[in-house]
Parts: C-alpha cells; structure tokens; sequence
C-alpha cells in the first residue's frame, strides 16, 4: 500500500479533471465494487483522455485509497465541527453521533466505499477503524481522567461499541428513505439514552 500514491492537481483546469475522476470513482467502486472496476470504466465515466488518470494517480489502488482518506478526512471534520463549544462526553457523543448520521444521509455511497475496503484488502478495512479506536481512545480517556467516563470497563472495547452504535444507527436512517430531521434526533435520543444508562439497570437473574 506504501508504494502507491496520487498527485494532487495545480491548476483550476487539472482540478476540474481530477474531480471528475473523483466522482466517477467514488459511483463505481460503490456500485460495481473494487475488483470489477477497471481504469478504463473510471476514464469512460469521468470522460477523460486515457492518459489522464495516471497524472494523478499510479493505478486504481491509488484512487482508492484517496477515496477512503477523504472520506475518512470527511466525516471527522464533521464531526468536530458539530461538538464545537461543548465540554461535556455526553453533548459530544451525541452531537458526533448526529454529524455521522447526517453525513451519510447525504452520501449514502460512504456505506459501500468504506466496506469494501474490506474486499479489496483486509489490511485496509483494519486500519480504517483501528484509526477511528485510536482516536476514541485518546479521547475518551481524557474523560475518565476527569470522572465523567466510567474507569471500570475497557475503553478500546467501548470505542468499537460507539463506533457500531454510529455504523448501525445510521442504516437504520437510510433503511427509512425520507427522513426528517425530527426523525434523527429521535433515534440518536434513543441511542444516547443506552449510553446514559449503561445499557443494563438490572442485575442480571441467576
């Protein structure tokens, strides 16, 4: 994966190109998968000359990757820029839950990209969440340290389980179709109420 890269455009003209190579991929790897995806329907989608694509990108790989970055790039920003402000865990795992929600609302096509990666490379499809578990990780034991996270359960455990609640309650938005959002902000309550209770108020029956 080291020795494949791409090359960002440096003119108005070269980014125009690019994008549109962007986007062709982006509809293709979603719709068809990685493997049945050549160079060639990329430069037949995009409408580019044959030569153009490798201006900026070694191979398919390379687009592929990028294409996983920014999505990656993406939905962080989102992220952060809906917790803005806020200081409490709470407000901020459920604004981030939000921004997830809303995001992929607007690009369902992340779903498909993002899991097959899976298809394309285990390696790939591992570093992509160990990446955001990293970077829960860091976060949330920032929180523990101040008292308002629990210190009695593993936090790299409870990243995937957040990550799983954003991945799962966000095809459920996309399961509905139109959604208003109302309809967000209800489930993400929902969800924000398990966090909250720690899942289970009851011991359990012997």
């Amino acid at each position: 994966m080291n020795n494949v890269s791409y090359r960002l455009p440096k003119t108005k003209t070269g980014q125009k190109t690019f994008d549109k190579i962007i986007r062709a991929g982006k509809k293709l790897f979603a719709g068809n998968g990685f493997q049945a995806t050549s160079i060639n329907d990329i430069i037949a989608k995009a409408r580019v000359a044959a030569g153009t694509f490798y201006i900026y990108f070694d191979n398919k790989l390379a687009l592929y990757l990028y294409l996983l970055d920014l999505y990656r790039t993406s939905i962080r920003k989102a992220a952060s820029n809906a917790i803005i402000g806020l200081t409490s865990r709470q407000a901020m795992e459920r604004e981030g839950l939000k921004a997830f929600i809303m995001f992929v609302k607007q690009d369902p096509l992340a779903y498909k990209l993002i899991w097959e990666s899976l298809f394309v490379d285990f390696n790939i499809f591992k570093e992509y969440y160990v990446q955001f578990s990293e970077s829960y990780i860091y976060h949330l034991n920032r929180f523990v340290e101040l008292g308002e996270v629990r210190n009695d359960i593993d936090i790299e455990t409870v990243s995937y389980i957040l990550m799983g609640i954003s991945n799962f309650v966000g095809l459920q938005i996309l399961f509905r179709g139109e959604v208003t959002e109302k309809d967000i902000d209800f489930v993400v309550d929902e969800s924000m109420k398990l966090l909250q209770a720690g899942l289970f108020i009851q011991a359990p029956k012997k």
